[in-house]
């Protein structure tokens, strides 16, 4: 059976001015969506490569970066490989993204009704009286009144405005759609809101998720699975309960372990990666090894010789790392 969405050791790079060596912002990533409904939460530090990723999917990695390696299958057909039509008609009826801050990115002297009228417009082809109640049905079912649709996004709450992107993203019924911290500069009321409604969403659409976030937090109840990315890699990917109630990467321990409770003294100022706790020497060890090698507690000395790849460990469970191996 074709996977709805497979990404398999896909890696980017990034050339800056002045420097040498590329920045590597993936290094092999590989994610599945096995089937329609799937849903994945794509958690991990700031620069771990999430966003990346999510961009990578929709083919929107532009100069300076580029994909190097790896390839990107959607229902089987590869994306990196799609002309510019195929592409038109994959990032908006096939798979549509929520970007980061998106919600500060709508055209501050358009109603805000009128980009999701453009949309259907341009891509259905829909006369401009049948896109306009459309676009006004879609605002309604995220929560946006009829008689503010011809208002202005500077007229709205952030957490409108979020609404109002969601709406966007959905305008042309994709069947998957990645949102890239969609909640991260909302207050708490206003996060679950939005949560909610996209739970709403996926349930009456019938909507596969990636949700990408670094608050592993909201996860719950939002996701049924988890994969976990370090350094440009998915260290850790399995079920929800799986990944978060019985980690196996050291990493992904690290992550859990690195979240507050009320009675927690934990110090969240730390990089997860940063204290060395292993004695083991890099020098003369290859051109290859974990990248998580010098946080890790349980490095030995395979981990400094042989760079760990994702491997099942059980059904629909997978993690990079020489314990398990």
């Amino acid at each position: 059976m074709t996977s709805l969405l497979k990404v398999t050791d896909l890696s980017v790079e990034y050339r800056v001015d002045g420097r040498k060596d590329p920045i590597v912002a993936l290094d092999g990533a590989s994610i599945e969506l096995p089937e329609a409904g799937y849903t994945l939460g794509i958690v991990g530090e700031s620069g771990s490569g999430k966003t990346t990723l999510g961009m990578s999917i929709m083919r929107l990695i532009d100069p300076p970066g580029r994909i190097t390696g790896g390839t990107v299958e959607y229902q089987g057909r590869d994306v990196l490989q799609m002309d510019k039509e195929e592409l038109r008609h994959f990032r908006w009826k096939e798979v549509a993204m929520v970007y980061q801050s998106a919600m500060n990115s709508l055209n501050p002297v358009k109603p805000i009704s009128q980009p999701i009228v453009e949309v259907l417009q341009t891509h259905a082809k829909a006369p401009r009286s049948e896109a306009r109640e459309r676009a006004l049905q879609l605002l309604s079912e995220v929560g946006i009144k009829k008689d503010r649709v011809d208002d202005y996004p500077f007229e709205f709450s952030g957490g409108m405005r979020q609404r109002v992107v969601i709406a966007l993203a959905l305008a042309l019924s994709p069947k998957l759609l990645i949102a890239d911290e969609p909640t991260s500069a909302l207050d708490v009321v206003v996060q679950r809101q939005i949560l909610e409604l996209l739970r709403r969403e996926m349930k009456s659409k019938g909507l596969s998720l990636i949700f990408i976030t670094h608050d592993i937090s909201i996860l719950s109840e939002l996701v049924q699975n988890v994969a976990v990315m370090y350094a440009g890699e998915v260290v850790e990917r399995g079920s929800h309960d799986k990944v978060l109630f019985d980690p196996l990467h050291p990493y992904t321990q690290a992550l859990l372990e690195s979240m507050l409770s009320i009675d927690s003294t934990a110090d969240i100022d730390g990089d997860l990666a940063a204290p060395p706790r292993t004695a083991l020497s890099l020098e003369a060890s290859g051109v290859s090894y974990c990248k998580y090698v010098r946080s890790c507690k349980y490095a030995f000395e395979r981990c400094v010789k042989e760079r760990p790849v994702l491997k099942e460990t059980e059904p629909g469970r997978f993690v990079a790392c020489h314990k398990y191996s």
